[in-house]
């Protein structure tokens, strides 16, 4: 009888891009995928948090970043992260949601073309949830939903809030399904003079970042790329008046890690393909 040969095949390079959650500052996400296009680098895995959640699943249909900063403005994001609390007590996203319909009419998670996760907050559980499949709208709002300024919403029963108060940096779903994981972060942790804290809205705003700070630390450690330009503290997460500032901040940032990026690929699609070929 005649022995049969096994071929190795080496299992496809699976690139992931976690996109952290800032406020106003999402806008430098844009930023970055126009970059990363340029350079030929394209996500297999999407996680998100926050306004992470609204870019990275804009990403996954299929727009581009001119699309995005067209959907930004028609989507009134302007009103969205002003701090300010309305007058007639806690108000919801139906606008945002009614824009995500009409933008990715299938409105499903699950049937985005590069699969996503989206980071909520289950307020009845105290666990992060990172959500796979279901409705695109809600599920995005719930990961957008600022404790205190919005109501919280309502899915199976729970409770749920903003994405990033238990994970604004959504690693760790792409860990385990990923060789190489780029993250974007909105919130560096930068040391600030006093002055940069008068006024209610500068505190609040320190203080936010310094929350997010607690929970973003542990999953940057599963992160092989970093993007996260320290310029970003001067930029408030509640004023989305230097959108094209944020813009460009985030397109040349990326570009300045072009080098690295493009050697850590290559590196480790070498490391992927010897570990298949001895395997």
């Amino acid at each position: 009888m005649k022995e049969q040969s096994t071929v190795s095949q080496t299992e496809p390079f699976r690139l992931g891009l976690a996109l952290s959650g800032g406020g106003a500052r999402g806008i430098l996400h844009i930023g970055v995928f126009k970059a990363l296009k340029e350079l030929g680098i394209a996500p297999d895995y999407i996680s998100g948090t926050s306004a992470g959640s609204i870019a990275g699943t804009l990403l996954a249909y299929g727009y581009t970043p001119d699309e995005m900063m067209a959907f930004i403005e028609e989507t009134s994001l302007y009103s969205l992260f002003s701090l300010k609390m309305p007058s007639l007590g806690l108000t919801d996203l139906a606008n945002l949601r009614k824009k995500l319909k009409q933008y990715i009419p299938h409105n499903e998670i699950a049937n985005l073309d590069i699969p996503t996760f989206v980071a909520v907050s289950n307020l009845n559980k105290g666990q992060v949830e990172y959500r796979t499949e279901g409705p695109l709208d809600l599920i995005v709002a719930a990961s957008c939903t600022i404790p205190l300024l919005f109501k919280p919403i309502r899915m199976e029963g729970s409770m749920y809030v903003d994405g990033g108060l238990l994970a604004n940096a959504p690693v760790l779903p792409l860990r385990d399904r990923c060789d190489m994981i780029i993250t974007v972060n909105l919130v560096p942790q930068v040391a600030i003079d006093t002055q940069d804290m008068n006024g209610m809205i500068n505190l609040l705003h320190r203080c936010f970042d310094l929350a997010a700070l607690n929970n973003i630390k542990p999953q940057l450690q599963h992160s092989d790329i970093v993007i996260e330009p320290r310029e970003l503290h001067e930029y408030s997460r509640f004023n989305l008046k230097k959108a094209k500032d944020l813009y460009e901040l985030g397109y040349e940032a990326t570009l300045r890690m072009a080098d690295e990026m493009t050697a850590m690929i290559d590196q480790k699609q070498k490391e992927k393909a010897k570990v298949s070929n001895t395997a």
